[in-house]
């Protein structure tokens, strides 16, 4: 169920998705990480290099370098060289309206910068702020769908490199030390050159690779940053510069392992999750929640960027609570630079960031997180009667299923099979794992409405109308039922059967136990009297209360709402319900921030739903708003 003529959000989410056809009892949900969003380590190569300017140029990456054309996402270092005007580079999923800031640089200054970019058809697009510049993307791997793909598992950082690098390999053993296992397949590793007797890179390889890629670009005397992924080789990587020698320093942030318990990665639309104004003391930032990051994430992967700095310093964006012997990034006074990393985020969801002196701003942008198997995707999912026969996810925290078809009167066909889908729900979210909606209609007193005449249902149930609406009653004998006229009262007790049915003659086994949703939109029928709607709201809201159900909320969009129920007085039982908001085809972040809508009928916002791809259709997600 979604709606789908409200307006249009701009984006996609591109999400790690198991999916199921939705034929029978879902599996018990397992603990193993999921085969997609893995990352498979190369070699570093050079994949692409031109000249860009402002103006997005679109790159093939998958397909090429070992690179499989359905990646979903790589790792790569952008080098930039010879720019004509002050700026950064960005590169972003192809055909993204976002224009992520991996790295700035001056008129002339070759910088390095290393990001992880969602692939959109294998391709990627790069272009600078200002001005033109030669390019070089470098890829050190991907991620995508590989039961042979690594998982990752973030580390606080450990200093495994402090000392002299020549143009000869210093080899570094990594694996076996720092908490890095000996079966790793990569490290992430954050390093720093510092005040350089001489231009020049800095490489960090597999152990025993020739490889001349750069990690770090540096100029004389000028001690700059970049984080890292390299592939292990013996468990160890290699160091060396291009000319003379620097001091150099490295610590290891994390590592990829064939381990079926770590976490894989989700790439997202790079957002910004905050704007700091930093000090010498540390500001924590919450990034999960927020930013396109679910809760349970377990690390984010950020473009930090500094600016406006009031003296030269160091920037630390840090998971929340750890410390770093390697900058993310230093900078002059006014210098705006920037570099990735990727932050646990196991102290509340949060990093923290400072500089050691003075006062700067910090730009912190998401562009994708990583989360474990055992917590699933930490959003919703709701299906109903469309989905019957099709493939589902599998990967929700928590489910809504839709008790009819496509009308009130009717029954979901494949009832008991999404309920048993529902039920293997991850959980870890404020929301229930198995929640149930029903769709409220009020045709009015039409002949093929149902229309009571009573106060009785058709079984005998007799439904107690509010006072001020009177006694349901039949018209005078031998007036048509195409001509009778709705009322309050059997408006009420229209809507208290709908609900009845929905509650006991659905297949619905103990309703009390579900959360239930009442689902209000302008495409079910409705009168153009908002005082019948809200009653047969009302008497919905009755049947599920008398049913034992005591938690009832209302789905639908502000628009539908106030056209379809009007003004809800206080004194309606509808009043203060939460709400569950439908915002169309939207992005995850873009769903967090709609938790700050107005509720309908003075109710707050609990859920959001939004729509996203899955596979090569579309399902409803859904956002827990606590």
């Amino acid at each position: 169920m979604h709606i789908r003529n409200v307006v249009v959000a701009i984006g996609a989410v591109a999400a790690v998705i198991a999916g199921s056809v939705m034929a029978g009892p879902a599996p018990t949900a397992s603990a193993a990480a999921p085969v997609d969003g893995r990352f498979t380590p190369v070699t570093s190569a050079r994949a692409w290099s031109g000249k860009v300017g402002t103006s997005p140029t679109s790159v093939t990456l998958g397909g090429r370098n070992g690179i499989p054309s359905s990646a979903t996402a790589v790792v790569l270092t952008a080098t930039v060289s010879g720019p004509t005007a002050s700026g950064y580079v960005s590169v972003a999923p192809g055909g993204s309206g976002a224009s992520p800031s991996i790295q700035n640089f001056g008129p002339k200054q070759s910088i390095s910068g290393t990001t992880t970019v969602g692939l959109v058809g294998g391709k990627a697009q790069v272009k600078v702020s200002s001005g033109t510049a030669t390019v070089a993307l470098d890829v050190a791997g991907w991620y995508g769908s590989s039961s042979g793909g690594s998982t990752y598992t973030p580390l606080a950082p450990t200093n495994v490199l402090t000392g002299t690098v020549g143009t000869g390999a210093t080899r570094i053993v990594v694996a076996g030390k720092a908490g890095v296992p000996s079966n790793a397949t990569a490290v992430v590793l954050q390093a720093d050159v510092s005040r350089p007797a001489a231009a020049g890179t800095l490489r960090l390889t597999p152990a025993g690779s020739a490889a001349g890629i750069a990690s770090v670009t540096y100029q004389k005397g000028v001690t700059v940053a970049n984080t890292v992924t390299v592939r292990l080789s013996g468990g160890a990587v290699q160091a060396r510069v291009s000319s003379g020698s620097a001091r150099a320093l490295a610590d290891v942030v994390g590592y990829y392992s064939p381990s079926t318990s770590g976490a894989v990665f989700v790439p997202s639309a790079p957002v910004r999750a905050a704007t700091v104004a930093a000090g010498t003391t540390a500001k924590n930032v919450t990034v999960a929640g927020t930013a396109g990051v679910p809760r349970n994430a377990v690390a984010a992967v950020i473009n930090a960027k500094v600016g406006k700095g009031s003296v030269g310093g160091s920037l630390r964006v840090v998971g929340a609570g750890l410390a770093s012997s390697v900058p993310t990034q230093v900078y002059a006074k006014g210098q705006t630079i920037g570099n990735a990393l990727i932050a646990p985020l196991a102290s509340g969801g949060k990093v923290s960031a400072k500089v050691s002196a003075g006062t700067a701003t910090a730009y912190v942008d998401v562009v994708g997180y990583f989360i474990d198997g055992s917590t699933g995707s930490g959003t919703g999912v709701d299906v109903s009667w469309p989905q019957c026969g099709k493939t589902v996810p599998t990967d929700q925290s928590f489910a809504i299923v839709g008790v009819n078809a496509s009308l009130a009167n009717t029954t979901n066909p494949c009832l008991q099979q999404q309920l048993a889908w529902a039920a293997g729900s991850k959980g870890g979210t404020a929301q229930p794992k198995t929640q149930l909606y029903s769709l409220f209609t009020n045709p009015g007193a039409t002949l093929a409405s149902k229309w009571p005449m009573s106060n009785t249902l058709d079984d005998g149930k007799v439904v107690p109308t509010p006072k001020s609406y009177g006694v349901c009653r039949a018209q005078a004998s031998g007036v048509p039922q195409s001509k009778y006229v709705t009322t309050t009262a059997c408006s009420y007790v229209y809507g208290f059967a709908r609900a009845y049915e929905a509650s006991t003659k659905r297949g619905v086994s103990n309703a009390a136990q579900f959360r239930w949703w009442l689902d209000v939109e302008t495409g079910l029928s409705h009168t153009r009297t908002t005082t019948y709607n809200l009653a047969a709201l009302e008497g919905m809201i009755a049947a599920l209360r008398d049913a034992g159900v005591t938690n009832v909320g209302i789905y639908s969009t502000a628009s539908h709402f106030g056209e379809i129920m009007g003004s809800v007085p206080s004194t309606s039982s509808a009043r203060g319900l939460p709400s569950w908001l439908a915002i169309g085809p939207a992005r995850l972040d873009q769903a967090q921030s709609a938790c700050s809508s107005a509720g309908f009928a003075g109710g707050t916002v609990a859920m959001t739903q939004y729509v996203t791809a899955f596979g090569a259709s579309q399902i409803d997600r859904d956002w827990s708003c606590r």
